[in-house]
Protein backbone atom coordinates (compact mmCIF):
# COMPACT_ATOMS: atom_id res chain seq x y z
CA UNK A 1 0.00 0.00 0.00
CA UNK A 2 1.10 3.67 -0.74
CA UNK A 3 2.04 5.90 1.93
CA UNK A 4 1.51 9.85 1.44
CA UNK A 5 2.96 12.37 3.75
CA UNK A 6 1.70 15.32 4.79
CA UNK A 7 3.91 18.31 3.88
CA UNK A 8 3.35 20.58 6.71
CA UNK A 9 2.08 24.13 6.56
CA UNK A 10 2.14 25.69 2.98
CA UNK A 11 4.49 28.61 2.01
CA UNK A 12 2.25 31.26 3.15
CA UNK A 13 -1.44 31.26 4.23
CA UNK A 14 -3.03 30.74 1.23
CA UNK A 15 -5.28 33.61 -0.19
CA UNK A 16 -7.40 31.06 -2.37
CA UNK A 17 -8.36 27.56 -2.46
CA UNK A 18 -6.03 25.72 -4.94
CA UNK A 19 -7.38 22.70 -7.47
CA UNK A 20 -5.61 20.22 -8.87
CA UNK A 21 -6.22 17.98 -12.04
CA UNK A 22 -3.94 15.50 -14.55
CA UNK A 23 -4.43 16.60 -18.12
CA UNK A 24 -2.68 15.03 -21.34
CA UNK A 25 -1.57 16.86 -24.91
CA UNK A 26 0.40 15.44 -27.47
CA UNK A 27 3.23 16.89 -28.78
CA UNK A 28 3.95 17.95 -32.51
CA UNK A 29 6.12 14.37 -32.72
CA UNK A 30 3.36 12.46 -31.34
CA UNK A 31 4.57 12.08 -28.11
CA UNK A 32 1.59 11.77 -25.39
CA UNK A 33 2.83 14.73 -22.63
CA UNK A 34 1.45 14.57 -19.23
CA UNK A 35 0.48 17.75 -17.27
CA UNK A 36 -0.11 18.64 -13.92
CA UNK A 37 -2.44 21.90 -13.59
CA UNK A 38 -2.85 23.38 -10.61
CA UNK A 39 -5.30 26.60 -10.34
CA UNK A 40 -7.50 29.11 -8.11
CA UNK A 41 -10.60 26.45 -6.69
CA UNK A 42 -13.73 27.39 -5.36
CA UNK A 43 -14.30 25.48 -3.34
CA UNK A 44 -12.30 23.19 -0.23
CA UNK A 45 -14.27 20.38 -0.62
CA UNK A 46 -12.99 17.33 -1.64
CA UNK A 47 -9.68 14.42 -1.63
CA UNK A 48 -6.32 15.91 -1.19
CA UNK A 49 -4.58 16.23 -4.42
CA UNK A 50 -1.81 13.52 -4.09
CA UNK A 51 2.14 13.32 -5.46
CA UNK A 52 3.82 10.12 -6.01
CA UNK A 53 7.18 11.23 -5.38
CA UNK A 54 9.43 7.64 -5.08
CA UNK A 55 8.17 4.30 -5.23
CA UNK A 56 5.46 3.50 -2.54
CA UNK A 57 5.96 6.95 -1.22
CA UNK A 58 4.54 10.49 -2.06
CA UNK A 59 2.89 13.40 -0.39
CA UNK A 60 -0.33 15.46 -0.14
CA UNK A 61 -0.15 19.36 0.22
CA UNK A 62 -2.79 21.71 -0.31
CA UNK A 63 -4.16 21.51 -3.02
CA UNK A 64 -7.64 19.24 -3.82
CA UNK A 65 -8.22 16.61 -6.76
CA UNK A 66 -10.01 17.81 -9.33
CA UNK A 67 -11.94 21.21 -7.58
CA UNK A 68 -14.02 23.04 -9.38
CA UNK A 69 -12.23 25.95 -10.70
CA UNK A 70 -12.95 29.55 -10.04
CA UNK A 71 -14.35 32.16 -12.39
CA UNK A 72 -11.01 33.22 -14.09
CA UNK A 73 -9.32 34.15 -16.14
CA UNK A 74 -6.42 34.42 -14.56
CA UNK A 75 -2.65 35.15 -15.15
CA UNK A 76 -1.11 31.51 -16.57
CA UNK A 77 2.31 29.82 -16.22
CA UNK A 78 3.92 26.88 -17.79
CA UNK A 79 6.76 25.96 -15.68
CA UNK A 80 9.32 23.54 -17.38
CA UNK A 81 11.12 21.21 -14.50
CA UNK A 82 14.96 20.45 -14.56
CA UNK A 83 16.85 17.78 -15.31
CA UNK A 84 16.00 14.64 -13.44
CA UNK A 85 13.27 16.19 -12.04
CA UNK A 86 9.55 15.65 -12.68
CA UNK A 87 6.42 18.08 -12.80
CA UNK A 88 5.81 17.07 -9.36
CA UNK A 89 9.27 18.12 -8.09
CA UNK A 90 8.00 22.01 -6.97
CA UNK A 91 4.33 21.06 -5.39
CA UNK A 92 5.37 24.15 -2.02
CA UNK A 93 6.09 26.66 -4.91
CA UNK A 94 3.50 25.87 -7.40
CA UNK A 95 0.33 25.35 -5.30
CA UNK A 96 1.59 28.56 -3.79
CA UNK A 97 1.45 30.19 -7.07
CA UNK A 98 -1.74 29.08 -7.83
CA UNK A 99 -2.93 30.49 -4.50
CA UNK A 100 -2.35 33.92 -5.51
CA UNK A 101 -4.32 33.91 -8.67
CA UNK A 102 -2.60 32.09 -11.17
CA UNK A 103 -3.15 28.78 -13.21
CA UNK A 104 -0.13 26.53 -13.59
CA UNK A 105 0.12 24.00 -16.15
CA UNK A 106 3.88 21.66 -15.66
CA UNK A 107 5.05 18.54 -17.96
CA UNK A 108 6.61 15.85 -17.47
CA UNK A 109 9.67 16.11 -20.18
CA UNK A 110 9.99 12.28 -20.51
CA UNK A 111 13.80 11.40 -21.06
CA UNK A 112 15.02 13.58 -18.41
CA UNK A 113 12.82 12.56 -15.31
CA UNK A 114 14.17 10.91 -12.47
CA UNK A 115 12.65 7.74 -13.19
CA UNK A 116 14.70 7.59 -16.90
CA UNK A 117 17.85 8.36 -15.34
CA UNK A 118 17.43 6.09 -12.67
CA UNK A 119 16.45 3.31 -15.66
CA UNK A 120 18.38 4.35 -17.91
CA UNK A 121 16.07 5.65 -20.48
CA UNK A 122 17.50 9.26 -20.32
CA UNK A 123 17.49 11.08 -23.66
CA UNK A 124 20.52 12.48 -24.92
CA UNK A 125 21.12 16.67 -24.84
CA UNK A 126 20.19 17.12 -28.46
CA UNK A 127 17.18 14.89 -28.44
CA UNK A 128 16.47 16.26 -24.97
CA UNK A 129 16.32 19.94 -26.15
CA UNK A 130 14.33 19.21 -28.62
CA UNK A 131 11.41 17.05 -27.15
CA UNK A 132 11.53 19.76 -23.96
CA UNK A 133 10.55 22.77 -26.59
CA UNK A 134 8.10 20.51 -27.92
CA UNK A 135 6.21 19.67 -24.76
CA UNK A 136 5.98 23.31 -24.41
CA UNK A 137 4.67 24.37 -27.14
CA UNK A 138 2.36 21.51 -26.63
CA UNK A 139 0.92 22.90 -23.84
CA UNK A 140 0.86 26.38 -25.06
CA UNK A 141 -1.15 24.87 -28.01
CA UNK A 142 -3.66 23.64 -25.38
CA UNK A 143 -3.63 26.29 -23.16
CA UNK A 144 -7.04 28.01 -24.45
CA UNK A 145 -8.81 25.30 -23.73
CA UNK A 146 -7.98 24.81 -20.46
CA UNK A 147 -10.36 26.11 -17.64
CA UNK A 148 -9.93 29.68 -16.29
CA UNK A 149 -6.60 30.32 -18.12
CA UNK A 150 -5.71 33.89 -19.46
CA UNK A 151 -4.58 34.68 -22.95
CA UNK A 152 -1.25 36.46 -21.58
CA UNK A 153 1.12 33.17 -20.76
CA UNK A 154 4.66 33.24 -18.81
CA UNK A 155 6.68 30.19 -19.33
CA UNK A 156 9.15 29.49 -16.82
CA UNK A 157 11.24 26.94 -15.37
CA UNK A 158 14.00 25.35 -13.07
CA UNK A 159 17.36 25.01 -13.86
CA UNK A 160 17.32 23.09 -17.30
CA UNK A 161 13.70 24.39 -17.36
CA UNK A 162 14.75 27.78 -17.37
CA UNK A 163 16.95 27.08 -20.98
CA UNK A 164 13.83 25.13 -22.07
CA UNK A 165 11.72 28.42 -21.20
CA UNK A 166 14.52 30.68 -23.00
CA UNK A 167 14.32 28.47 -25.93
CA UNK A 168 10.34 28.63 -26.14
CA UNK A 169 10.41 31.96 -25.92
CA UNK A 170 12.90 32.26 -28.90
CA UNK A 171 10.94 29.34 -30.82
CA UNK A 172 7.64 31.08 -30.09
CA UNK A 173 8.14 34.69 -29.57
CA UNK A 174 4.21 35.72 -29.85
CA UNK A 175 2.58 33.06 -27.31
CA UNK A 176 5.21 33.87 -24.76
CA UNK A 177 4.67 36.75 -23.02
CA UNK A 178 7.09 36.72 -20.53
CA UNK A 179 10.40 34.07 -19.16
CA UNK A 180 11.04 33.13 -15.73
CA UNK A 181 14.42 31.01 -14.86
CA UNK A 182 15.23 30.03 -11.53
CA UNK A 183 18.70 28.89 -11.13
CA UNK A 184 18.36 28.71 -14.86
CA UNK A 185 20.72 26.97 -17.02
CA UNK A 186 21.58 28.80 -20.04
CA UNK A 187 25.03 26.94 -21.55
CA UNK A 188 24.61 25.54 -24.74
CA UNK A 189 21.87 28.65 -25.74
CA UNK A 190 23.41 30.80 -28.69
CA UNK A 191 23.90 34.14 -28.64
CA UNK A 192 21.73 34.17 -31.87
CA UNK A 193 18.94 32.31 -30.02
CA UNK A 194 19.14 34.27 -26.64
CA UNK A 195 18.97 37.76 -29.70
CA UNK A 196 15.42 36.24 -30.78
CA UNK A 197 13.88 36.48 -27.13
CA UNK A 198 11.52 39.25 -27.02
CA UNK A 199 9.43 38.78 -24.00
CA UNK A 200 10.62 40.17 -20.91
CA UNK A 201 12.46 38.03 -18.91
CA UNK A 202 13.46 37.70 -15.35
CA UNK A 203 16.51 35.23 -14.24
CA UNK A 204 17.10 34.05 -10.56
CA UNK A 205 20.34 33.09 -10.13
CA UNK A 206 21.61 31.56 -6.25
CA UNK A 207 25.00 32.55 -5.45
CA UNK A 208 25.77 29.19 -3.52
CA UNK A 209 24.98 27.67 -6.49
CA UNK A 210 27.29 25.22 -7.86
CA UNK A 211 25.13 23.19 -10.42
CA UNK A 212 24.21 26.49 -12.76
CA UNK A 213 26.46 29.05 -11.12
CA UNK A 214 25.44 32.76 -12.18
CA UNK A 215 28.89 33.54 -13.33
CA UNK A 216 28.54 30.86 -16.24
CA UNK A 217 24.77 30.62 -16.92
CA UNK A 218 21.97 33.53 -15.25
CA UNK A 219 24.73 36.40 -15.94
CA UNK A 220 25.47 35.13 -19.23
CA UNK A 221 22.17 34.59 -20.12
CA UNK A 222 21.17 38.27 -18.78
CA UNK A 223 24.30 39.71 -21.39
CA UNK A 224 23.08 37.85 -23.92
CA UNK A 225 19.41 38.35 -24.02
CA UNK A 226 20.00 42.16 -26.12
CA UNK A 227 16.42 42.00 -27.70
CA UNK A 228 14.33 41.75 -24.39
CA UNK A 229 13.31 43.87 -21.16
CA UNK A 230 15.64 41.97 -18.89
CA UNK A 231 16.36 41.57 -15.09
CA UNK A 232 18.78 39.42 -12.69
CA UNK A 233 18.94 38.97 -9.47
CA UNK A 234 21.27 37.02 -7.29
CA UNK A 235 20.08 35.87 -4.15
CA UNK A 236 22.93 35.47 -1.29
CA UNK A 237 22.35 32.02 1.04
CA UNK A 238 20.50 30.09 -1.53
CA UNK A 239 21.80 27.46 -3.61
CA UNK A 240 20.86 25.27 -6.87
CA UNK A 241 17.60 23.69 -5.02
CA UNK A 242 16.66 26.96 -4.00
CA UNK A 243 12.94 26.46 -5.69
CA UNK A 244 12.33 22.93 -5.64
CA UNK A 245 11.12 20.17 -2.64
CA UNK A 246 14.22 18.98 -1.82
CA UNK A 247 14.40 20.60 1.75
CA UNK A 248 10.56 19.27 2.17
CA UNK A 249 11.84 15.55 1.41
CA UNK A 250 14.56 15.76 3.52
CA UNK A 251 12.46 17.18 6.61
CA UNK A 252 9.81 14.36 5.75
CA UNK A 253 12.70 12.18 5.46
CA UNK A 254 13.86 12.71 8.87
CA UNK A 255 10.19 12.20 10.50
CA UNK A 256 9.06 9.24 8.57
CA UNK A 257 12.53 7.04 8.16
CA UNK A 258 10.75 4.01 8.88
CA UNK A 259 8.48 4.46 5.42
CA UNK A 260 11.73 5.40 3.14
CA UNK A 261 13.83 2.76 1.12
CA UNK A 262 17.15 2.39 3.08
CA UNK A 263 19.58 5.01 2.89
CA UNK A 264 17.10 7.48 1.05
CA UNK A 265 17.34 9.99 4.28
CA UNK A 266 21.06 10.43 4.11
CA UNK A 267 20.54 10.98 0.45
CA UNK A 268 18.24 14.05 0.72
CA UNK A 269 19.72 15.29 3.63
CA UNK A 270 22.93 15.98 1.37
CA UNK A 271 20.48 17.42 -1.01
CA UNK A 272 18.97 19.77 0.71
CA UNK A 273 22.19 21.48 1.57
CA UNK A 274 21.29 22.98 -2.15
CA UNK A 275 18.70 24.52 -1.35
CA UNK A 276 20.37 27.02 0.75
CA UNK A 277 24.05 26.45 -0.18
CA UNK A 278 24.83 24.72 3.37
CA UNK A 279 23.71 21.57 5.28
CA UNK A 280 20.80 22.28 7.91
CA UNK A 281 19.29 25.47 6.49
CA UNK A 282 15.78 26.42 6.66
CA UNK A 283 14.24 25.83 3.44
CA UNK A 284 10.55 27.15 3.52
CA UNK A 285 11.41 31.20 3.62
CA UNK A 286 13.90 30.34 0.99
CA UNK A 287 11.51 28.82 -1.64
CA UNK A 288 8.98 31.21 -0.23
CA UNK A 289 11.06 34.19 -1.62
CA UNK A 290 11.63 32.49 -5.01
CA UNK A 291 8.00 32.33 -5.00
CA UNK A 292 7.45 36.46 -4.73
CA UNK A 293 9.91 36.98 -7.55
CA UNK A 294 8.26 34.56 -9.49
CA UNK A 295 4.46 35.75 -8.56
CA UNK A 296 5.23 39.29 -9.06
CA UNK A 297 6.43 39.14 -12.56
CA UNK A 298 3.79 36.52 -13.05
CA UNK A 299 1.32 38.75 -11.83
CA UNK A 300 2.53 42.09 -13.88
CA UNK A 301 2.44 39.94 -17.37
CA UNK A 302 -0.59 38.82 -16.41
CA UNK A 303 -2.28 42.13 -16.21
CA UNK A 304 -0.50 43.37 -19.17
CA UNK A 305 1.65 45.50 -17.32
CA UNK A 306 5.41 45.62 -17.28
CA UNK A 307 7.01 43.64 -14.51
CA UNK A 308 7.84 45.26 -11.37
CA UNK A 309 11.49 45.99 -10.36
CA UNK A 310 12.35 43.62 -6.89
CA UNK A 311 12.32 45.01 -4.20
CA UNK A 312 15.62 45.76 -2.76
CA UNK A 313 16.99 43.34 -0.43
CA UNK A 314 20.49 43.53 1.53
CA UNK A 315 20.69 39.49 0.12
CA UNK A 316 19.91 40.68 -3.78
CA UNK A 317 22.11 41.92 -6.92
CA UNK A 318 20.01 43.15 -9.51
CA UNK A 319 21.17 43.60 -13.29
CA UNK A 320 18.49 45.49 -15.68
CA UNK A 321 18.13 45.83 -19.08
CA UNK A 322 14.95 48.31 -20.18
CA UNK A 323 13.89 46.48 -22.95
Amino acid sequence: MDVYLAAGPPLEDPARPVGHRELEVTAADGRDVTVSCWYPASSTEGEPARYPVVPGVGLTAGAVEGAPAAPGPFPTVVFSHGRTGTRRSYVMLLEALAARGTVVLAPDHVGDRLEDWLGGTQVDDLTNGRRRVADVAAVLGAVPGVEATGDRVVVAGHSYGGWTALAAAAQDPVSVMGVVGLQPLVRGLSAERLGRVRAPVLLVGAAEDTTTPPAEDSRVGFEGLVGSAARHVEVAGTGHQACSDVGLYAELARAHADVLPPGLADLLDGMAGQVTGRPGGRWRPVVADQLDLLAAFVAAVGAGQDPPRPADHADRTLLERPG
